[in-house]
């Protein structure tokens, strides 16, 4: 449901100046209705309420009658003219270099138990369970605290990804702190091999204030998307060893993925946000606007229901006096 409505974000017509055909569709319902009237000369001599008692209704006051099926025709058939689409038509050339940059955050805070086992550990099942989903797609995992660093480059290997995934832990960076700016410049230099926009995904449970106009400068220059998955709990109501746990930094992820234009994610305990990361990760070529793949029209589909709905002409009796 959730993949449904991010694709009906981008519904729109391929045709719309076909709209116009409803004027003479409106028309000739009018006329149709007007001429089956065959008690239009009465209504100047007698009431309406005597009419109405001497009149036998025929099938043309049923819901279901040939003037009511003239019209549901006639609407349908303008909507197929217009065109109706929401996704563009796969094209594997595009879709095998689009990428995704797996950005991890490996800073101290990530090791707190507010998440079970930790934050660190919990993000590590959902990158495996999202592997799982995505198969053997371009992928690459960036490690970063106050530096970052390339894990592996862009593979379609996603179990590579998973052997080198498991050794990561604060203990092995170089330096401390939590800086995601610094992970920009190599995503983008992955990302440049590809010739494609591509995705860069941060797993973290908060940001700096350096990391603002950082991100704000690099995503409303560069075509590629940002998706934040936050982990952890925006509360401080936990304890460990009897000192508070910090909490996430929700609001502040939330300011950054609006000042990128980006989309946030917030950790589950089923597979919901793996879902809503696949999703965004899905259509990211639609968002990019990629002239190249041409609009899937969805209105050829409304064919078949026409031609059902033709069916009920072969009843007897079923006729419009033109």
């Amino acid at each position: 449901m959730e993949q449904w409505l991010i694709q009906l974000q981008h519904f729109h017509l391929l045709r719309p100046w076909w709209l116009l055909a409803l004027l003479p569709l409106a028309y000739i319902v009018y006329r149709l209705k007007y001429r089956q009237d065959n008690l239009v000369n009465w209504h100047e001599h007698m009431s309406a309420k005597i009419l109405q008692t001497l009149t036998v209704k025929g099938d043309n006051q049923r819901l279901i009658s040939p003037l009511n099926l003239t019209i549901v025709l006639g609407i349908i058939s303008v909507l197929v003219l217009m065109g109706p689409t929401w996704k563009q038509q796969p094209s594997p050339f595009t879709e095998d270099k689009s990428a995704l940059i797996i950005a991890l955050d490996l800073s101290e805070t990530m090791e707190q138990t507010d998440v079970l086992p930790t934050r660190l550990t919990r993000a590590k099942q959902k990158v495996i369970e999202l592997l799982a989903v995505r198969g053997d797609a371009n992928t690459a995992l960036i490690a970063y605290t106050g530096s970052a660093h390339t894990v592996m480059p862009i593979t379609n290997d996603s179990k590579m990804i998973k052997q080198f995934l498991d050794s990561l832990s604060f203990k092995i960076m170089p330096n401390s702190g939590k800086q995601p700016q610094t992970v920009l410049p190599i995503a983008n230099g992955l990302l440049e091999a590809t010739q494609t926009p591509g995705t860069i995904l941060f797993i973290t449970d908060g940001t700096s204030d350096n990391a603002f106009s950082a991100f704000d400068t690099y995503f409303s220059e560069a075509q590629h998307q940002l998706v934040v998955w936050a982990i952890g709990r925006d509360n401080a109501s936990s304890l460990e060893s009897g000192s508070t746990i910090i909490p996430m930094q929700q609001e502040r992820l939330e300011t950054l993925t609006d000042k990128a234009g980006g989309r946030i994610v917030i950790l589950t305990d089923d597979k919901q946000d793996i879902e809503k990361v696949n999703g965004y990760i899905n259509n990211n070529l639609v968002i990019s606007e990629d002239e190249s793949r041409p609009w899937l029209d969805a209105g050829y589909w409304l064919v078949y229901i026409i031609a059902a709905l033709y069916l009920l002409w072969f009843r007897r009796g079923w006729t419009l006096q033109w």
